[in-house]
């Protein structure tokens, strides 16, 4: 190779060397990556978590494969992944209370989020509404407010567990609003269920996990968290509409074990904001009533450290531990 040669095939390096999926990571995934799933199979987190395996797997032309491991609000999980080396190829599907809640709820978390994970890409956040069975004949939620203000102690709320997103956000409402209701915690999709057989008469949820049951007649929904309405959900007002401040978090995020080389994390980040421009995957999204969110890897410390800051003194304050 002549000096004009090289010169050129250097010049030729250096150009590919900026484009995306070029370079230093240019090599991953040479194998199937695992995606950590703290829910079971058939969860509302596990649909959207093999819609995103599935359209990672076709970019990478490796298999994505996903692994549910429930238990201890995604600590068992999370421990699994720390197992693992820190090369990519084990990702953690996480959710708000992972990463911002835990360390507040456990006592002893065997991981610290801020250390021990690395963020890799935002995905989405859902809404949450609150819903109340037909039996209760509450048809706003002011009726629900001047009810529970008149029994005090007297309403039970459901949730998917205790120090789980559904039982902090209840708590919110319950501060937010003065009233003093009864928590009664269940397994998984256990909570809603409960309200169509009568054992417990109000919940917070997270629109997709109950939308087919509002769709039904069986639960009543009386409020929506965020900015503005669910288009799904047009007449349903915000919790904003009703001169209450209840704002809960419901994102859910993919990061991966502490010293993860940085290129693989970049690139990660940038196949998952491109799966986020998909227009399937944009139907998936809005089939679970999901709004996509962007961003460089750093938005999953930004999101994190926000909901530690606003939550972590209202978990102290409930005095709620595992």
């Amino acid at each position: 190779m002549d000096r004009r040669q090289l010169l050129a095939w250097a010049a030729g390096t250096a150009v590919a060397m900026t484009l995306p999926g070029i370079g230093h990571a240019q090599d991953f995934p040479t194998k199937p990556v695992r995606l950590v799933v703290p829910q079971a199979g058939g969860t509302g987190n596990d649909v959207l978590a093999r819609a995103l395996a599935e359209k990672l797997g076709q970019a990478w032309k490796q298999p994505v494969v996903v692994e549910n491991k429930p238990g201890a609000n995604g600590t068992l999980a999370i421990q699994y992944v720390l197992g693992q080396p820190a090369d990519g190829y084990t990702l953690f599907f996480a959710g708000v209370s992972n990463l911002a809640f835990n360390p507040f709820l456990y006592p002893k978390l065997p991981y610290n989020p801020s250390k021990d994970l690395t963020g890799v890409a935002m995905l989405a956040n859902s809404p949450f509404v609150f819903v109340a069975a037909p039996a209760l004949k509450v048809d706003t939620f002011q009726d629900f407010v001047r009810m529970a203000k008149g029994r005090p102690g007297a309403i039970s709320f459901a949730s998917g567990g205790i120090g789980n997103s559904t039982h902090l956000a209840m708590e919110l409402v319950a501060e937010r609003t003065g009233v003093r209701m009864q928590h009664v915690p269940f397994n998984g999709a256990g909570g809603a269920t409960s309200l169509m057989t009568g054992q417990t008469p109000v919940m917070m949820n997270v629109v997709a996990g109950v939308q087919p049951f509002i769709t039904g007649k069986k639960l009543v929904p009386l409020a929506v968290t965020g900015d503005k309405r669910q288009p799904a959900l047009p007449d349903v007002p915000t919790f904003r509409e009703l001169g209450y401040d209840v704002q809960v978090p419901g994102w859910y995020a993919i990061v991966a074990r502490a010293g993860t080389p940085a290129s693989v994390v970049q690139q990660v980040n940038a196949d998952i904001n491109r799966v986020l421009d998909d227009p399937q995957f944009k139907e998936k999204l809005g089939f679970q009533f999901l709004d996509a969110i962007k961003g460089p890897p750093s938005e999953v410390e930004r999101y994190m450290k926000r909901d530690a800051e606003t939550w972590g003194p209202i978990i102290k304050r409930l005095n709620i531990s595992l």
